[in-house]
């Protein structure tokens, strides 16, 4: 017959190694997991200011498309700067989100919520920069400064340096100017947006504003972009001032100025 004594142990001892897996494999668990945010702590700060002035250098420079920028086209040296330097911001900011995409780890914010925000602020503004508004309406309006996403993934590539220890950086503005002007392989991936902008002078001689409808929508998702990763740069207050004056109501973009003057005449 079975001593029952011994059946017990046995049990107490089964159960008492089953609780001490757990623990241990919770133990585990929560200690790599804290390593894990310890890695993404970094990586954020790491990446996170230089895409922040990346996005909002690129949104400052088209509230200038379409506002005055453009009235100094005519003078040479500021012609050079229009069309230079905005080639040069529009692929900073693809450079730095190719190296985020590259950095998978940076993706992991401090919430859920936070992490699937970014994620839908920088698709829908690949998304802007990829629509093809003139094919759609068969109307040649709407279509300036559009990148295939094939395009925008090319320019950040080439945008990108790589240091001897592996880090991930954007080209400075010295050297972007060397390369876009003397290497044709190089510019001809940034003559989307030098046709862009001509398309852009003659919208404005023209005073047709349809064509500013995707910089407008762009501008829009950048001040979201930055207000996600840094609150403190455009506060809350001033969001809808920091915003352009509303594009067509297809803007993705949080409390767009559009929809705010729509309440206001309800």
């Amino acid at each position: 017959m079975v001593d029952t004594a011994s059946i017990i142990i046995a049990v107490v001892s089964l159960v008492g190694s089953l609780v001490a897996a757990l623990f241990t494999g919770w133990i585990s668990y929560y200690l790599d997991q804290a390593k894990q945010r310890k890695a993404t702590t970094a990586l954020i700060r790491k990446y996170r200011d230089p895409l922040t002035l990346a996005a909002y250098d690129l949104q400052s420079r088209i509230w200038g498309l379409l506002n005055s920028l453009l009235d100094y086209v005519e003078d040479a040296e500021k012609r050079e700067n229009i069309y230079t330097y905005t080639a040069f911001l529009i692929g900073q900011y693809l450079s730095w989100t190719y190296i985020l995409r590259r950095q998978a780890q940076f993706l992991r914010f401090s919430t859920e919520k936070t992490n699937q925000e970014l994620n839908q602020i920088l698709d829908s503004i690949k998304d802007q920069f990829s629509k093809d508004y003139a094919s759609n309406r068969h109307s040649g309006e709407e279509d300036p400064l559009m990148l295939w996403r094939g395009q925008q993934m090319a320019i950040g590539e080439l945008m990108t340096l790589q240091e001897e220890g592996g880090q991930l950086y954007c080209m400075g503005y010295a050297a972007f100017t060397e390369k876009y002007h003397h290497d044709p392989e190089f510019s001809k991936w940034f003559n989307p947006i030098k046709e862009g902008i001509d398309e852009l002078v003659s919208a404005r001689r023209k005073e047709n504003h349809v064509i500013t409808f995707r910089l407008r929508r762009l501008q829009h998702l950048l001040i979201d972009l930055v207000l996600l990763l840094d609150p403190y740069r455009v506060t809350i207050e001033k969001n809808a001032k920091a915003k352009v004056d509303p594009a067509a109501d297809s803007c993705k973009c949080k409390d767009c100025p559009r929809r705010q003057k729509e309440k206001l005449t309800v």
